[in-house]
């Protein structure tokens, strides 16, 4: 494989922003073409290979105009050409597929081809770096090499993870396959999907053999052994496996290196990336470097030059409780006409909502005001909400579009819920699902009343799916946790949640009445479970690759 001088700008720059390189490295020439073999004849070029891998790991804010949960019951995209409509309106097929923001690429690109690239550049790192050669006396440069392998093992692993969420079992490739090879050489065919959860989990355990626990200074943003372990217990958690999942988040949950951040709105702003509570996050830095993302932008208010992309629907606003820990119909505190007073506060940290004051304004989203239902504005709001997470008032203007928050992939809060999830399953709700589950309810900007003693497996299993609907709104999870969790008669939640209606709120000038309405009833097909292959990728592999079921 060769890359070419925009691949080699990127080696470079990454390499400063994840810990540098010798000069060695930055004097080469010629700097038009590098080979693998030349990369991994150099720690230098080889650091700085595994750097651009690092662009691989996913980002809500890379997506394309849309965060994925645009695709669930919970939100709603105000862009006609977004790809979360394809799953809304029942539109996907393997030759209409959903596609995913690549860095770099200038576009977008399907999930399989996305993946599959990064799985050998992993591949390569895993196969090579034992054969850079160092000084036997260089201590340092021993362990780094240890650390890159370490690294690569575990970001393999998570892009097998992402390809498994989306397509079951796949074609397992562990080796930088070659264009010289003879096409059935190539042409893998697909594995179980227990076959790949196994591959992923030895992936993390060696990564949690090589990494430390947690890094600091330059090289904050790699992966460590506690993202190894988190993600570990998370894929477990996917594939059922209770207790091997509980012991993998225990492990995280006993480092004394992460704790919950305090400020649960102000945890996704770039004041705070990389806080105390995030164990794994996609890097991104000033405006200056050009390592940004407009997804500010995209998601904001038009008061503030955004687009309004990401919405609420009213089906997620009816799950946030009240202050005292009741559902709105049943608590006293509700009023019909302030509908949105006394709510979790996670609510206002996640919803903006007509009278929601924003950078200073206090917002209109009445019908027929500006940037409300049936507005002027061009990006008015479609479902009588707009997003509030993940937008940093330090950068959102007019003027400035571009954000540098990180999107954090794995937090210490998930970690709590999936350890949870995990125990309730296996054994019933002890005293340390409790725990779990009240620490994030009770965190200090939070303050929620905790769970009621004595909850059966079953409640508290409701509870649980409900506390992580709330926590984690818009972080990506709901699109797979409802294809994974089933009701009472064994089946995906997914078949009647993403069939039935998304809800808006239109509000009268005056507010005196508040009206909820139909914004779209949504299309889904129990197939929809898992993505169809691309048919580019089936036609290639001359029919060795079988399709997933009813596509």
């Amino acid at each position: 494989m060769k890359l070419n001088n925009f691949i080699f700008y990127c080696l470079a720059s990454l390499s400063f922003l994840f810990g540098g390189c010798n000069k060695d490295f930055l004097n080469t020439n010629p700097q038009s073409l590098i080979t693998d073999d030349a990369v991994f004849k150099d720690l230098g070029f080889a650091q700085a290979f595994l750097n651009e891998t690092y662009t691989g790991v996913p980002s809500g804010y890379e997506r394309g105009f849309y965060l994925l949960d645009d695709a669930t019951d919970i939100g709603f995209t105000g862009y006609p050409w977004a790809y979360a409509h394809l799953w809304n309106q029942g539109s996907v097929s393997p030759t209409n597929i959903p596609k995913f923001s690549v860095p770099w690429d200038g576009g977008a690109s399907t999930p399989w081809a996305n993946w599959y690239n990064y799985v050998r550049r992993a591949n390569t790192i895993i196969g090579q770096i034992d054969g850079v050669p160092v000084p036997a006396s260089d201590i340092d440069k021993i362990n780094l090499k240890k650390t890159i392998k370490g690294e690569a093992y575990f970001l393999r692993a998570l892009f097998y993870h992402e390809l498994v969420k989306l397509y079951g079992g796949v074609p397992i490739i562990k080796r930088p396959q070659s264009f010289t090879e003879k096409p059935d050489a190539l042409l893998v065919p697909r594995n179980t999907y227990d076959e790949c959860v196994n591959l992923i989990v030895s992936d993390l355990d060696s990564a949690a053999l090589l990494l430390p626990v947690k890094f600091t200074g330059k090289d904050v943003g790699r992966a460590t052994k506690a993202a190894a372990l988190a993600l570990k217990g998370r894929q477990l958690l996917y594939a059922e496996r209770w207790n091997e999942s509980a012991q993998a988040s225990l492990a995280v949950l006993n480092m004394p290196d992460y704790s919950l951040f305090p400020n649960y709105e102000q945890l996704f702003w770039s004041a705070n990336n990389n806080n105390s509570e995030v164990i794994f996050a996609r890097q991104y830095l000033s405006k200056a470097t050009n390592r940004i993302h407009q997804a500010n932008q995209w998601n904001s208010p038009a008061s503030r030059g955004g687009w309004g992309g990401t919405q609420p629907t009213q089906n997620l606003v009816d799950q946030y409780e009240m202050t005292d820990g009741l559902t709105y119909d049943k608590s006293p505190l509700y009023k019909p006409l302030d509908p949105y007073k006394n709510r979790d506060p996670r609510f206002d940290a996640t919803v903006l909502h007509d009278r929601s004051i924003w950078i200073g304004d206090t917002l209109n989203l009445t019908k027929g005001a500006f940037q409300g239902i049936m507005g002027s504005s061009n990006d008015a709001t479609k479902t009588g909400y707009y997003l509030r997470k993940f937008l940093d008032p330090a950068i959102i203007t007019v003027d400035n579009n571009n954000g540098y928050n990180n999107w954090n992939n794995i937090r210490l809060a998930e970690v709590k819920l999936n350890y949870a999830e995990a125990v309730n399953e296996a054994t019933g709700p002890d005293a340390t699902v409790y725990s779990a589950i009240n620490d994030i309810r009770m965190r200090p900007s939070v303050n929620m009343p905790p769970l009621v003693a004595g909850l059966t497996k079953d409640q508290m299993r409701d509870k649980i799916r409900h506390e992580r609907l709330i926590e984690l709104a818009f972080e990506e999870h709901r699109f797979f946790d409802l294809r994974r969790w089933k009701d009472a008669s064994g089946q995906y939640l997914a078949n009647t949640i993403l069939a039935q209606p998304i809800y808006g709120m239109q509000i009268d000038s005056a507010r005196t009445t508040y009206t909820v309405f139909k914004k779209q009833d949504l299309v889904y097909d129990p197939k929809d479970r898992l993505y169809p292959i691309e048919q580019s990728e089936i036609n290639k592999y001359g029919g060795k690759l079988v399709q997933n079921p009813g596509w």
